[in-house]
């Protein structure tokens, strides 16, 4: 819903069921009452538009067209449309409301949305900008705003009220304004498999307010893509699920949403792809798909250099272990923060510590080292100081990470670890790591290769997933009994995993944690951290906002008291929050021993 020539359409009931985007910027005069006028064909009763596209004369002219051809009554229709930034003024809200509804040549919205939080100043220019190209904003509170929403549906130019593009923090200060009339009714947000927004639906789910996705397909045809960014469309795992029902990927993505309640809203004004857009209900996604399609999160709206500026607020912090993957897809931006923290004499490269790991898609022996090169070039270093296997299983080699059969299983090969280990001994030779390690193993994995013949170097580390609900204690001390470290990833239960589930514990929001940090004058995050610590546990919690990063180095001036450890410890539930459920049934899949 970026661009000023848009109309979305979407059909909503008892089952939500989705409908289309029905114009871009692009379009010729007419073309989108054309769109509007073959969705409404086509099956679909939700239009979703705004003030700002600046085509809703052109959506009335398709509406009361399929009105007229009898197609159609107005009362089977839901038509929504959006407040611009420019109206927030208390006194400008109906008059907005008004200019909308003569431009659609009807007496009433089914909905009515706030189109984003911010209040610009008023005037004919949509963007009112400043000297430094920056909006500028008004006075005025979204929560006076919300009053002139308020009155819309008193005076019933309205039936229902909503937002787009809110935080909790902001939704929260509505539901709990004083004299609050009317809740919202709905939430359009930004929602795509690269940027699940997990929480956000969860918490909007929870407090009745029903979600609608825009973007989501990822909106492939935004002016501002870069070649190097994903594609969802041509993601091979989505492929996989829409070969098995004989879908498009497109059709897999908007069921996706369909399968998670949420209304969604994809963009065409080609009829044929209105059509098939619309084709989403002779199917649905299973459990473990929609948790395969979740795992494509990856915040995706964060901007270009967003890790080059963690890495290095973090190196300014004082941090100096920096822990990287290949499949993490980021060690270029990496690369381009230590660089630059080396070049401002901040830190030398002898003072950091820098660790990647090799990818299962790269198990065979003779491909390990070309791995290592590509992590290498990416970093622009000449060696790692660790060098970690991600895991003990090895995928199909080729340029998809993920290679999955018709299950949405991934596609193992016939590697073995042990002959995966030869080749990460041979870096060591070449001198391009340090020191090697393993992620993810079971003891009986550990011990095959401690026990393999003509071991030339054991591991060093391991890395597993740690927390006070998956503590791990069979498994660290038996590392330690080997001589071997530990470091825990998820230390702070991951809460921004893609497939967390609403019934799922929150280590951050557990009281018996809070307690403790009450007394230490400590975050909940500062007590797990230390947690690690005391265990001699080497611990990497993960951030890419400055003052956490800074927030979370702050935990070397208390300690934890043994019986606050034992505390801690017993919140154990085997509670694993990254159990890699798609290779449950590969050959090497570690977690179905003890430990």
């Amino acid at each position: 819903a970026c661009g000023d020539k848009s109309v979305w359409c979407v059909s909503v009931g008892v089952n939500v069921k989705p409908l289309l985007l029905a114009c871009s910027s692009q379009s010729k005069p007419g073309e989108v009452a054309e769109a509007v006028k073959a969705a409404i064909a086509t099956g679909y009763r939700h239009i979703d538009g705004a003030m700002l596209y600046n085509n809703e004369k052109e959506v009335g002219e398709g509406i009361h067209a399929m009105i007229k051809k009898g197609v159609v009554k107005r009362e089977e229709l839901f038509i929504v449309s959006k407040l611009w930034c420019t109206f927030h003024e208390k006194s400008a809200v109906k008059g907005a409301c008004q200019k909308t509804l003569s431009d659609l040549k009807l007496d009433y919205l089914d909905l009515y949305l706030i189109h984003w939080p911010m209040g610009f100043k008023p005037g004919n220019d949509p963007f009112p900008m400043d000297s430094q190209g920056l909006a500028i904003g008004d006075d005025t509170n979204f929560l006076d705003t919300w009053e002139g929403m308020e009155e819309l549906v008193d005076a019933g130019l309205v039936k229902a009220i909503g937002i787009s593009n809110f935080n909790r923090d902001q939704i929260e200060a509505i539901l709990n304004k004083p004299g609050l009339k009317y809740k919202p009714a709905n939430h359009q947000f930004e929602c795509h498999p690269y940027l699940t927004q997990d929480k956000l639906i969860n918490y909007c789910h929870s407090k009745g307010i029903t979600v609608t996705a825009y973007s989501p397909l990822g909106s492939p045809d935004r002016p501002w893509a870069k070649p190097e960014d994903p594609s969802l469309l041509e993601e091979e795992k989505i492929k996989a699920i829409a070969r098995k029902y004989n879908k498009t990927t497109a059709q897999v993505l908007i069921r996706f949403h369909i399968d998670r309640n949420v209304v969604v809203i994809p963009k065409s004004v080609t009829p044929a792809r209105i059509q098939e857009n619309f084709k989403v209900f002779d199917f649905s996604l299973t459990p473990d798909e929609v948790k395969t399609v979740l795992g494509f999160n990856r915040n995706f709206r964060s901007k270009p250099g967003q890790v080059t500026e963690a890495v290095k607020a973090a190196i300014a912090a004082g941090y100096r272990h920096i822990d990287g993957a290949r499949v993490y897809d980021n060690e270029k931006e990496v690369g381009e923060g230590v660089h630059a923290m080396i070049k401002e004499g901040v830190v030398k490269r002898e003072d950091l510590f820098i660790v990647s790991k090799l990818w299962c898609t790269f198990h065979d022996k003779s491909a390990v080292k070309g791995a290592c090169q590509k992590t290498l070039s990416d970093l622009q270093l000449d060696y790692l100081d660790l060098y970690l296997v991600h895991w003990p299983m090895g995928f199909k080699a080729g340029s998809e990470l993920f290679p999955l059969d018709s299950e949405g299983l991934t596609i193992g090969d016939d590697t073995n670890f042990l002959d995966t280990w030869e080749g990460m001994e041979e870096l060591v030779d070449a001198g391009l790591v340090k020191a090697i390690g393993i992620s993810n193993f079971n003891r009986d994995q550990i011990e095959a290769v401690l026990n393999k013949p003509g071991l030339k170097y054991k591991p060093a580390n391991h890395q597993i997933e740690c927390h006070p609900y998956m503590t791990q204690e069979k498994l660290i001390d038996y590392c330690h009994s080997k001589g071997i470290t530990v470091t825990a990833y998820s230390p702070l239960g991951s809460p921004d995993r893609p497939w967390a589930k609403p019934e799922d514990p929150s280590l951050l929001e557990d009281p018996n944690i809070k307690a403790i940090a009450q007394k230490y004058n400590k975050t909940t995050a500062q007590v797990l951290i230390r947690f690690h610590i005391e265990r001699n546990v080497v611990v990497i919690p993960k951030s890419v906002t400055p003052a956490r990063i800074q927030e979370n180095f702050q935990v070397f001036d208390f300690s934890l008291t043994p019986d606050e450890v034992k505390t801690v410890l017993g919140f154990n539930k085997n509670f694993r929050v990254c159990p890699m459920h798609w290779s449950v049934k590969h050959k090497d899949y570690p977690f179905n021993a003890e430990y």
